[in-house]
């Protein structure tokens, strides 16, 4: 197969530039034959003529940067052919790119040379995918601490130590002579310690999870509660139409907004109550079904109609839903009483602040430093991490049963594996495919 690889590293669409990437041992001499530049220094950015196949025709005009190994992202020769950001010229630059003698790259390939170059672990190429389709402030920290090695520096720790303990047994196995048995409490300490860490990193994992893909909050409440005024003081623009008629919204509005740094997927519903109109009936079906799906409910009620019968049913709904409950138009009235209620006004816009605050917490994101805790936010680590902590406990429970620290070897090193498959340490062609195959061509 070509070495050789190359492909438009930015996004279809138009814009100010445009960029075809080349990495291999040939990216030079293909850019060579594409441009009217001979002579290339490393790690330099030159303007440039950009020509079409028949080494005559201009394409554009525009800039070549370059990059000699190993001091690049693929740790391979790379070239990069930044042109006018119209897509059409991109891909027509990319075609003489090729005809020249690269190939077009795989998705993700480019990421993927840096990890088989030792450029990235398997963490940091999953941060990579991550800061490309981070939607908030919140996920976006998270993956630039995942870019640059937090994830990585825990785990490896942890994995350092499960190999000190194994090899600590087998030397004493080896030479039984020379070295004495390690002390059976000193490794019983150590397991409980990591398992101790692994288990606070997977408390965190849901945390991370819900700061990288946002949370779902959805609102629910008899009609005419004030749902829709506060989706629309939410989202600081008028997306919902509110009027004073019961029963105005039929079907459910979405819209994605930031609270606290943290993407939020806001869905304001249609009113539930009992009604035989078809259209509405088939609102309210749909919004119960949205509380299904819901990382939290805000159940909406008017100050004005104290709690009605209609009320006491959305409370007995949401009882084994995580939920808070508004109490709306304290601008109007202020007659109702509702334990551990938010009281606001999303016309006047009153403690609407207290309200995010309250989302926050509840969704226990109200205290978070990235910078000092360690948020692994992907699946495929947080299930290793629970194969690893049920090897500990094999560990543990074979130290209370037998004397012979040799039968710890084979739960050893299944911690050892799995912890290495997060970082890549250890790994298959499969794990590798699986995470790759979610990139896009360019990257």
């Amino acid at each position: 197969m070509n070495n050789t690889i190359a492909a438009i590293a930015t996004p279809p669409g138009t814009g100010g530039v445009a960029i075809v990437r080349i990495s291999g041992t040939d990216a030079l001499s293909v850019a060579q034959k594409v441009s009217n530049l001979k002579d290339f220094q490393a790690n330099t950015v030159k303007p440039c003529v950009f020509y079409a196949a028949d080494g005559k025709t201009v394409l554009d005009r525009g800039l070549l940067s370059v990059f000699r190994a190993p001091h690049s992202y693929t740790g391979e020769d790379v070239a990069e052919l930044n042109c006018h950001g119209s897509y059409f010229l991109a891909q027509k630059l990319l075609t003489v790119v090729l005809q020249a003698g690269a190939r077009l790259a795989e998705p993700g390939e480019f990421t993927k040379r840096a990890f088989l170059a030792g450029k990235l672990d398997l963490t940091q190429v999953e941060a990579v995918a991550d800061m490309i389709s981070a939607g908030s402030d919140l996920s976006l920290k998270m993956a630039l601490q995942h870019l640059e090695g937090d994830v990585c520096r825990e785990i490896r720790s942890l994995r350092n130590d499960f190999l000190q303990i194994l090899s600590g047994i087998e030397a004493a196995l080896d030479y039984p002579e020379e070295i004495s048995d390690p002390q059976i409490s000193e490794i019983q300490k150590k397991l409980e310690s990591s398992s101790t860490q692994i288990t606070t990193l997977l408390a965190d994992s849901d945390k991370g999870l819900l700061m990288k893909t946002g949370a779902t909050v959805v609102l629910v409440g008899k009609p005419n509660a004030g749902k829709s005024s506060l989706f629309n003081a939410l989202l600081k623009y008028n997306k919902a139409i509110v009027s004073d008629l019961p029963g105005t919204t039929r079907d459910a509005l979405e819209a994605e907004i930031s609270l606290g740094g943290l993407k939020i997927n806001l869905i304001d519903t249609a009113g539930l109550r009992e009604t035989q109109d078809v259209l509405e009936k088939l609102g309210t079906e749909r919004s119960q079904a949205h509380l299904q799906s819901a990382d939290l409910v805000l159940a909406i009620f008017d100050a004005a109609s104290g709690v009605t019968e209609e009320d006491q049913k959305i409370l007995t709904l949401l009882q084994n839903r995580p939920h808070l409950c508004v109490i709306n138009k304290i601008d109007l009235s202020e007659k109702m009483e509702l334990a551990n209620s938010i009281q606001i006004s999303a016309k006047t816009g009153q403690n609407l602040d207290i309200l995010i605050e309250r989302v926050l917490e509840t969704l226990n994101l109200r205290h978070i430093d990235i910078n000092k805790t360690v948020y692994v936010s992907s699946l495929r680590q947080k299930n290793k991490l629970i194969q690893a902590a049920r090897s500990i406990e094999k560990c543990l429970s074979a130290l209370k049963s037998v004397d012979f620290l040799d039968v710890l070897a084979p739960f050893l090193k299944e911690v050892i594996v799995t912890l290495g498959e997060i970082t890549g340490d250890e790994t298959s062609a499969e794990i590798i495919d699986n995470i790759f195959s979610t990139f896009c061509v360019g990257k």
